[in-house]
């Protein structure tokens, strides 16, 4: 792709009539805070979005875990500097189609001055049939299995029995490809999914943390904090408060 040129981002739309054509691409455009100035309807509806305009003044941090968010902010503080991302592999989680790979590239958006004043991404999913690359073959089972399972009692012999592998070659794979242990991903769609329900439905917490797979609610409190940096109980007041306006 040529250098991506706009007076501003006022006119990011424009970009966007060229991709509607072309099937399964996500695209979006930031600025310079990392916030979504337009996204097209495939890349908002992954994350439970009716349209782009509702992910709009969003960051990373409002859509992914806060170990992939800071990979993707991370890649835009390069492109801000004029670097050229090209199909770079990434996993990117959602909230109701689990963990998928996807191809992404990303551009800078220059002014006519020459000025930097965002960041173009585009990314395409990787079908099955096409899923070839060693962190696809390594690390779909088992976080698929977590996404579909992670209310149940998972051990890592039990997530690596499942996967047919050893307990030490699931451990290595996901330090390798995630820099994260087994356990690790596995609290942390916990307490995403757990999050989620504190948001969008009136559950008693004690009942979230069962349906997330906490036997323990002080446990519970103590890894959603951690995360977090705030209660489940703090989190929802402020939620609250934020959609009542107050």
């Amino acid at each position: 792709m040529t250098e991506v040129i706009l007076p501003s981002l006022a006119e990011a739309d424009i970009a966007f009539q060229l991709l509607k054509p072309i099937e399964n691409l996500h695209a979006w455009i930031k600025d310079r805070e990392g916030k979504f100035v337009v996204a097209n309807t495939l890349f908002s509806e992954r994350f439970g979005f009716a349209n782009g305009s509702q992910l709009v003044g969003l960051s990373d941090h409002h859509l992914a875990p806060d170990y992939l968010a800071k990979r993707y902010i991370d890649d835009d503080l390069q492109v801000l500097q004029g670097a050229v991302i090209t199909n770079r592999l990434e996993l990117i989680v959602s909230r109701d189609a689990g963990a998928s790979w996807f191809r992404t590239s990303k551009w800078p958006i220059y002014n006519p001055r020459g000025e930097i004043i965002g960041t173009y991404g585009i990314s395409k999913q990787l079908r099955p049939p096409r899923a070839h690359s060693t962190p696809i073959r390594e690390l779909n089972m088992p976080i698929e299995y977590i996404q579909q399972n992670y209310s149940e009692n998972i051990s890592i012999a039990k997530l690596a029995d499942a996967c047919h592998v050893s307990v030490s070659t699931l451990e290595r794979r996901f330090k390798k490809h995630l820099a994260k242990t087994p356990l690790q991903y596995l609290m942390e769609v916990r307490l995403d999914n757990a999050r989620v329900m504190i948001f969008e439905s009136t559950k008693s917490l004690a009942n979230i943390a069962q349906e997330t797979g906490f036997v323990d609610n002080s446990h519970f409190t103590r890894a959603y904090k951690r995360r977090f940096s705030v209660s489940p109980s703090e989190d929802r007041k402020l939620r609250r408060k934020e959609t009542d306006g107050h």
